[in-house]
């Protein structure tokens, strides 16, 4: 946990414009291109190839979304229709419209997926990387979250697989939440998780 904390060399740059962060990401990149993929990344250049990655991830949700409506389009346009004939009781238009629009939705849920595949194909050096702390950074959030068993209507679990952590002062907000959420659950009685 020690180590989640400590800053990098980043640390001092990321609370600049968003100008001086691109070229952080950079020169960061540059130098982890550089040395050996395997190269451990520390926690600050974690989090901001993370936010990138994320960043990827949402923007090929519409692309893709397009493409999959697009192909429905053109397979259920190419369909021949018989407006006399119902299928399931459905009119054959109005099943092949909701058809068009389910492609649709499927394309934009699959996007994310092709979004991560797309930053992957673009950051090959930093991918293994990134994957090992990202490992090291879900340990982090199993051991330190709360028990779930202290929640309730009045005292949700907060962010349980910390997804909205971004930063290392996410981070620190989240274990104070986490915190407070075990004191609530316990009633201030000084239980501890074990």
């Amino acid at each position: 946990m020690l180590g989640l904390l400590s800053s990098g060399p980043l640390g001092a740059h990321l609370g600049r414009s968003p100008l001086s962060l691109s070229r952080v990401i950079t020169v960061s990149k540059r130098r982890l291109l550089q040395t050996n993929a395997t190269t451990e990344l520390n926690w600050e250049e974690f989090f901001t190839l993370r936010r990138q990655r994320r960043l990827w991830e949402r923007l090929a949700a519409l692309p893709c979304a397009m493409l999959g409506l697009g192909a429905g389009a053109a397979v259920f346009a190419s369909l021949p229709v018989n407006p006399q004939q119902t299928f399931m009781g459905f009119d054959p238009l109005i099943l092949f419209g909701g058809a068009t629009m389910f492609c649709g939705v499927l394309g934009f849920v699959g996007g994310p997926t092709m979004g991560r595949v797309w930053y992957r194909m673009g950051n090959r050096a930093l991918a293994k990387s990134l994957d090992l702390k990202e490992a090291e950074f879900f340990r982090h959030v199993k051991n330190n979250r709360s028990d779930p068993v202290f929640s309730s209507a009045s005292n949700p679990l907060p962010d349980f697989y910390g997804e909205k952590i971004n930063s290392l002062a996410a981070y620190r907000r989240w274990l104070r939440k986490q915190r407070e959420h075990e004191r609530k659950g316990t009633f201030n009685l000084g239980n501890k998780k074990k």
